[in-house]
């Protein structure tokens, strides 16, 4: 389903005709047409108007229906180290301790297709993870640098899944070496502190709990940020491959 399928749906739901909708708009009903249709797409101050309108979220109207599950709502933000250790000490005191364990990841790309885009932020990866003893294949396509779709699967044979990774035309691009101490905080996020080979010190914070849609669960781990006393002018947009392959 795409957005004018969506915009059809709600108006519908709304009892609204074509009409009425765009006088509320102050478009034409052509257009409302040319939406619906899939011909073109409204902007996104139209589709601000609209979420009001249909009483909806703007990231239905642009995403449709996001299942939670695959989706990882999440920021991290450069540290001192000395910022490191003073916010290892709060979240002894005021989270969950979870656990302790160093993590490499391996990551891959398509010969014939980057995962770098013209800024040089990675948008998407495709990497091997190990965990303890665990070694998880994991997907994630980024939206904008607040979400992104998120789909992982535990595998036994690393030696032969890399066999097939470079049979179909992918090839290591980095390696990133960390210890990750993580904690449960306020019950609903993820906090992790990382010491990261030859990167230095960084805090990434997870949304683990959803009580609203990802955008404004993304603006609440800002405000979250902001009350650790982060600076969200150091907020990594990048990810841990991008310095490695470009440091």
């Amino acid at each position: 389903m795409q957005i004018g399928d969506r915009i059809s749906k709600l108006r519908l739901s709304k009892k609204l005709s074509q009409e009425e909708l765009a006088k509320k708009l102050f478009v034409s009903s052509k257009t409302i047409s040319s939406w619906e249709t899939n011909r073109t797409e409204p902007s996104l101050e139209i589709i601000v108007k609209l979420s009001e309108i249909f009483d909806c979220s703007v990231v239905y109207l642009i995403y449709g229906e996001i299942k939670k599950n695959d989706i990882e709502t999440e920021i991290k933000i450069k540290i001192t180290q000395d910022k490191y250790e003073k916010l290892k000490q709060f979240m002894q005191t005021n989270a969950k301790f979870i656990n302790t364990n160093r993590q490499i990841d391996k990551y891959y790309q398509p010969t014939y297709r980057k995962f770098i885009n013209d800024d040089k932020n990675i948008n998407e990866w495709l990497r091997i993870g190990i965990r303890g003893n665990k070694k998880i294949l994991n997907y994630k396509n980024w939206y904008n640098n607040m979400y992104c779709d998120e789909y992982e699967v535990e595998i036994d044979d690393e030696i032969n899944l890399i066999k097939i990774l470079k049979a179909l035309g992918l090839e290591e691009i980095a390696i990133v070496d960390k210890v990750r101490t993580t904690y449960l905080y306020l019950d609903k996020y993820e906090v992790a502190l990382d010491s990261v080979k030859d990167l230095g010190y960084f805090i990434e914070i997870e949304v683990k709990k959803y009580d609203d849609d990802v955008i404004k669960e993304y603006y609440n781990l800002l405000k979250l940020a902001q009350k650790l006393d982060l600076n969200l002018n150091n907020i990594d947009k990048k990810g841990y491959p991008y310095h490695i392959i470009f440091k």
